[in-house]
């Protein structure tokens, strides 16, 4: 077995900014978190409108407050997830116990699982 398990014989290596870059879901993160800034501020600055009858504010999907922090929610949480996973991307070369390299990965997985029920 070349590289151990979860990739633990490459573990300690140095920092290769080149090879993070060209990892498909490093790319796929990162057009993930594009994708979530434009949700969150596409509803925040264009899903409230206000009319000229009323002083409120409302939400233009079907007047539903709900539907747009709904997807304020989303996208907050996309951003945040994204973030923490690029991180994770950058920091796991160096993580050098099984264990712990188990644990990203299945937390990584999980999170991906719970993230297509939705």
């Amino acid at each position: 077995m070349e590289g151990g398990a979860y990739g633990a014989g490459k573990a300690g290596g140095a920092f290769d900014p080149y090879t993070l870059v060209r990892q498909p879901h490093t790319i796929l993160r990162v057009v993930s978190w594009l994708f979530s800034i434009v949700v969150f501020g596409s509803i925040v600055n264009e899903g409230y409108l206000n009319s000229a009858s009323e002083e409120e504010e409302f939400c233009i999907y079907n007047r539903n407050p709900n539907a747009c922090s709904y997807g304020v929610t989303v996208g907050v949480l996309a951003f945040l997830t994204c973030l923490l996973y690029l991180a994770l991307d950058v920091y796991f070369p160096q993580i050098s116990s099984v264990k712990d390299r188990k644990k990203a990965v299945l937390s990584d997985i999980g999170v991906s699982a719970w993230e297509m029920r939705s």
